[in-house]
């Protein structure tokens, strides 16, 4: 066999398996259609493919993407899965771009060390091993939030991390709970149990439950979670003592852009529409103003208690 581009077109199925995996391939993918490891060699040493790993070779010589990062941990993993925030990555979820691959790997496949690729070894192999050329190999989304839970360092990481995956829609509370059970012994279990508890009954975000806290600090009654109106959800209400309703909205750093701010304002108007009252809390200032937004909250409830009592008849005399 020569060195020869063209090889691509002469042997049966070379092109399908690199167009199938992002244009790499394993070695032993390669040996099998008979490309034999002396051809590779060729084929790397005119500038036509690249080394991405010791097992993975690139059908060209440009500059890979994040796709093809993903799949050259895995091919390189031999018998591997996405996992964690790269499997939550590749689900779909969004604002949590790991730096670094995840591998999940059973515990009797070690790959070598490869830059920018965390190999986690685990007796909970998720499935039979993946036959590559039906697609990337990913945990499922309730295994690769827990896992990425519990890789995370930080408690309150762990929370987010869950949580999002839940307010993105990939997996669902009972689905997180259920893969947590079966799990053994994993780190943040309790925080991820308490997170889903609270996703359970409607919090949509760390912050959320966060507030709470702040709520009953203020004097004000449990609020109501997710209420659907005019087609959106609303945070919270809360029925204030003269009747009326405060809608609680706890914005993060995307409402900070005009569009999201236009949004906001139109949704704004429907809570308007429902005369009802609204109060926006940014995020940070839930974890970094908390006597502020206490003060605000309570200034707003005794609003409402002055003007039950100006209502009042006065007492007979």
């Amino acid at each position: 066999m020569s060195g020869r581009h063209r090889a691509l077109q002469e042997i049966p199925g070379l092109a399908d398996l690199f167009a199938g995996q992002q244009g790499l391939a394993r070695r032993s993918q390669l040996s099998e259609l008979g490309v034999s490891r002396d051809h590779v060699a060729r084929q790397v040493a005119a500038g036509r493919w690249q080394l991405l790993a010791p097992e993975v070779v690139a059908a060209d010589n440009g500059r890979i993407d994040d796709a093809q990062l993903r799949w050259r941990a895995v091919l390189h993993a031999t018998c591997g899965w996405l996992g964690g925030h790269s499997a939550l990555h590749q689900l779909g979820l969004t604002g949590y771009e790991p730096e670094r691959i995840h591998v999940l790997v059973p515990r009797d496949r070690r790959p070598a060390p490869l830059p920018d690729v965390v190999v986690h070894v685990t007796d909970r192999v998720p499935g039979p091993p993946p036959e590559l050329r039906e697609g990337l190999a990913v945990t499922g989304a309730a295994r690769a939030a827990v896992d990425g839970a519990a890789w995370e360092r930080w408690p309150r990481a762990a929370a987010v991390l869950v949580l999002s995956a839940v307010q993105q829609r990939l997996v669902s509370p009972a689905d997180v709970l259920a893969e947590l059970a079966g799990a053994g012994r994993v780190r943040h279990r309790a925080v991820v149990r308490d997170a889903m508890a609270e996703a359970g009954a409607g919090a949509d975000s760390l912050a959320e439950i966060d507030v709470l806290p702040l709520l009953r600090r203020a004097g004000l009654p449990s609020p109501r979670r997710q209420v659907e109106a005019h087609g959106h959800r609303r945070d919270l209400e809360v029925t204030l003592a003269d009747g009326s309703v405060l809608v609680i909205e706890i914005d993060g750093p995307a409402h900070d852009n005009p569009e999201s701010r236009w949004a906001d304002a139109a949704r704004d108007t429907g809570v308007a529409a429902d005369g009802k009252l609204l109060v926006r809390i940014p995020s940070f200032a839930v974890r970094r103003r908390q006597l502020e937004v206490v003060t605000r909250l309570t200034t707003i409830r005794r609003a409402a208690e002055e003007r039950v009592a100006a209502a009042q008849p006065p007492p007979a005399r």
